[in-house]
């Protein structure tokens, strides 16, 4: 009797132990530097006075049009089914192939296989469509120590076909509360393309459901402050991804009832530095709602995705890709900037 009190003390002990370095490690939130993962590609040529830039938000691999999602005000936490998933993640990557002439790609939501997505490993896919380039990937959602078949791992991911000279993260303010103790280390990953033009490309992902939008205008502001830094250093920046915040005045037809838009929160112009611009398609949308399945005209439907960009770089042009959210929550927008 004495050895089995003993044997279960110390598996409480044991167990106790793993709870609390758990959640000692997953409540940290600082990014760093070290926390980003390179690739190189070899031969790869230096970028030049102009960029194409495609961005996008794909949902970890889950959010096509017929999912919906408890956060937005759905009933789901899943993904309808794994082949749901198989079939977002296909669309997916037969997009991206579609758009090899992008010089620069930021992906949002980039998923390896967890239980959100029943183990399909989005990352890999977009990799695989995205081979042959130079990569940057910072993981800003990570269970530490947890075991597969639990395990997650989200973040955001740079692949340029012009050869990146360095990389860097901007760490941004934290919300206070997490999933199961682990809580989003917030940042912008950014890379400097080699080459004479001195091109800053960084990735952005801001809060999505912090009460009145306070943590996500903190951050807006922070990462633009770090923006006006480096431009003032010599550097062409440009910021694209989600912004969480309506970068453009939409109307679009639905019947979503308002209550489902508690999310939503326009731009702050002030937040805008002198000079800078923001780059968005107002005739095609990049999100919609996921309080139930995508049905046309019924699911409030806005422009989050975009870029901004210092007074060095010209807008050539800007557009969204109508994929009827077949593949994600939100759609692609690929912009051409110009050295000015």
């Amino acid at each position: 009797m004495k050895r089995v009190l003993i044997t279960l003390a110390g598996v409480a002990a044991a167990a106790a132990i793993y709870v609390v370095a758990f959640l000692y490690v997953n409540h940290q939130v600082s990014a760093r530097a070290e926390d980003l993962h390179r690739a190189t590609s070899p031969d790869l040529a230096e970028a030049g006075d102009t960029l194409d830039i495609l961005i996008w938000n794909i949902g970890y691999g889950g959010l096509g049009a017929g999912s919906d999602f408890f956060a937005d005000g759905g009933e789901s936490t899943f993904p309808p089914s794994r082949r749901a998933v198989r079939d977002n993640v296909a669309g997916i990557e037969s997009f991206l192939i579609s758009q090899q002439d992008a010089d620069v790609v930021l992906i949002q939501e980039l998923a390896r296989g967890g239980p959100v997505n029943y183990w399909i490993d989005a990352r890999a896919r977009v990799e695989h469509a995205l081979r042959d380039r130079d990569s940057l990937v910072f993981a800003d959602f990570r269970t530490r120590l947890l075991p597969w078949p639990l395990r997650m791992d989200h973040g955001q991911g740079i692949y340029s076909q012009v050869r990146i000279g360095s990389a860097d993260v901007v760490a941004l303010p934290a919300e206070d509360g997490g999933l199961l103790g682990v809580r989003r280390r917030y940042a912008s990953p950014l890379v400097h393309l080699a080459g004479d033009q001195n091109w800053t490309i960084a990735s952005v992902h801001l809060a999505a459901f912090d009460d009145d939008a306070a943590v996500r205008t903190r951050q807006l502001r922070e990462l633009m402050a770090w923006a006006v830094s480096e431009y003032e250093s010599g550097r062409r920046v440009v910021i694209g991804g989600d912004w969480n915040l309506q970068l453009v005045e939409t109307d679009f037809p639905h019947t979503t009832d308002e209550r489902f838009l508690f999310w939503l929160f326009p731009f702050p112009q002030d937040a805008l530095p002198e000079g800078w611009r923001i780059a968005a398609d107002a005739e095609i949308p990049s999100v919609r709602t996921n309080h139930q399945a995508y049905v046309p005209g019924e699911n409030y439907v806005t422009t989050i995705d975009g870029f901004i960009v210092s007074p060095n770089v010209d807008i050539v042009d800007v557009h969204g890709f109508d994929l009827g959210f077949a593949h994600a929550d939100h759609q692609p927008v690929r912009l051409r900037a110009q050295a000015r």
